[in-house]
């Protein structure tokens, strides 16, 4: 055995995890008596150590040729010899059987003499559409066609009208935007401006107040002043927000015409692009009408009548088109060619179809290593990768979906990457896969893992399993939960801790001393 394959094997053999339990009674968690300090058996804790932690599962299958290459005939005629039997090796052009062809010598006799009496031509229909097709291909080339001229100018103004309509519609929101509009900034200062005078108006009306001797008629005007201060205030406002009620429905203006100037555009664009198409469609017909001219007269209905027949002829050769093993003969001589006549396959390039069960499929993924072993006596064990994960399970003969009740089952392709002449085609054997692994890692039985209110991960351990000892929590990451053991890493957690198997049992007894019985 290769020294790969023999490391390989080791591995997967592995199958003792990180933890190993000193004297551990899996089948029961019992307290010795009523309360809470009484008392836990020995059988209830583990002493955690570290080791390689590993996960697998095996599935049953069958060795089968990677790419086996079915051989079939086109034709439906008597065989007249069988030159390959089962077992022999061929490669890629050798001729396995031939047919008898003399139905199909008798048809090529009869085409060709009916094409020497009724040979037809048919020069000037081809000249003819050949000549338009030219004048087709001419007005695409130079773009000298009338309607394809037209649409191009009118696609062309119409590109113009939308970016002019465009530019006109970005200036003017740019100029509102900065503040750069002169109506507006015009009614900006107006606004400035009567601000300054109302706030004038009231400062001399509050001087007045404070001035003793002032007139009635000199307070009154003052008084006057304010109210058309605040008047002119008002109306400056009005009109300025006037004027940007008029600039926001300008700019939708500008936005509009932009818009209406693209549609356009667009409508421009799609009628050239038909202009086009149609010129195209009337070459592509005069293209037809050449191959069509051609078909009539230089090659008639006798003519590839008679071709199919000489192919025919060759078809009646059967050959085979990849190298390997002859590993079925279905026909014999005088038996009509119809089915699978012979299955090649390359003993060397094989596969393991492997049937997963539905509880492990979604540990198996593409790129997988695998370690195969057959039926077979002394049978090695063989490297391979998965190439493929079922997505559907097998089908009943109607089609549908098999939910008899037993466990579902998904193939798995193996690629087998280095088999002997041991592996043979058909062979039974099961596949080992890793659903995980974790080298020199802790591993604590599921039951041993609390999920408490906080959300968070503990097991509880005591320090002694002797006479008696404290209980204690600590907090642990699950890297992987596996049939019966979890893979967990924890700062807290070494090698040589006691830990409870059932921490959901003790968790009130966190903090306490309890005695430890046999």
């Amino acid at each position: 055995m290769k020294k790969g394959v023999m490391i390989m094997k080791k591995m997967m053999r592995r199958s003792m995890p990180a933890v190993f339990m000193t004297g551990v009674l899996l089948t029961a968690s019992v307290l010795t008596g009523c309360g809470k300090g009484e008392g836990i058996s020995r059988g209830m804790i583990t002493t955690v150590t570290t080791g390689d932690y590993t996960e697998k599962f095996t599935a049953e299958g069958t060795v089968e040729c990677a790419e086996p290459h079915y051989v079939y005939s086109t034709l439906s005629l008597p065989v007249e010899e069988v030159l390959v039997k089962e077992g022999d090796y061929v490669t890629a052009g050798t001729l396995l059987c031939v047919l008898d062809t003399k139905t199909i010598e008798d048809k090529i006799a009869v085409k060709q003499a009916a094409i020497e009496r009724s040979e037809k031509k048919a020069s000037t229909d081809v000249s003819a559409a050949r000549t338009q097709y030219n004048i087709y291909n001419e007005s695409l080339a130079s773009g000298t066609d009338m309607n394809l001229v037209e649409a191009f100018a009118k696609m062309e103004a119409a590109r113009e009208t939308y970016e002019s309509a465009q530019k006109t519609y970005d200036d003017y929101k740019e100029s509102v935007s900065m503040g750069m509009d002169p109506t507006l900034a015009s009614a900006d200062q107006s606004v400035a401006r009567a601000a300054n005078s109302l706030q004038q108006a009231k400062s001399w009306q509050y001087e007045l107040d404070d001035t003793h001797g002032v007139s009635k008629l000199e307070k009154e005007e003052a008084e006057d002043a304010v109210d058309s201060a605040s008047l002119a205030y008002v109306q400056a406002i009005e009109n300025r927000d006037n004027l940007l009620r008029q600039s926001d429905i300008k700019l939708a203006d500008y936005a509009k015409l932009a818009e209406d100037a693209n549609y356009n555009y667009i409508i421009a664009q799609t009628a050239y692009t038909a202009a086009v198409k149609s010129l195209e469609n009337a070459k592509s017909l005069s293209q037809a009408a050449i191959n069509q001219a051609m078909i009539n007269g230089d090659m008639t209905v006798e003519e590839l009548e008679l071709a199919q027949l000489n192919d025919q002829l060759l078809d009646a050769q059967v050959i085979a088109e990849c190298s390997g093993m002859v590993t079925a003969v279905n026909v014999n001589v005088g038996e009509a060619s119809t089915g699978v006549l012979f299955v090649i396959e390359d003993t060397s390039d094989l596969i393991f179809t492997a049937k997963v069960s539905e509880k492990e499929i979604n540990s198996v993924s593409e790129g997988m290593a695998v370690s195969v072993s057959t039926k077979a006596e002394n049978s090695d064990d063989y490297t391979g990768t998965v190439q493929r994960v079922a997505a559907y399970t097998e089908k009943t003969a109607d089609g549908e979906t098999d939910t008899s009740g037993k466990d579902a089952e998904f193939n798995v392709t193996i690629l087998l990457e280095e088999p002997d002449e041991n592996v043979r085609i058909g062979m039974n054997g099961k596949a080992s896969f890793i659903a995980y692994e974790q080298p020199e890692g802790l591993a604590v039985p599921n039951e041993a893992v609390y999920t408490d209110t906080d959300g968070k991960k503990y097991v509880l351990t005591i320090s002694s399993d002797t006479e008696s000892g404290t209980i204690e929590k600590r907090e642990v990451t699950v890297n992987y939960k596996g049939k019966r053991e979890s893979s967990v890493e924890s700062a807290s957690l070494h090698s040589g801790d006691h830990v409870l198997v059932d921490a959901a049992t003790y968790w009130d007894l966190i903090g306490e001393t309890v005695t430890i019985t046999q």
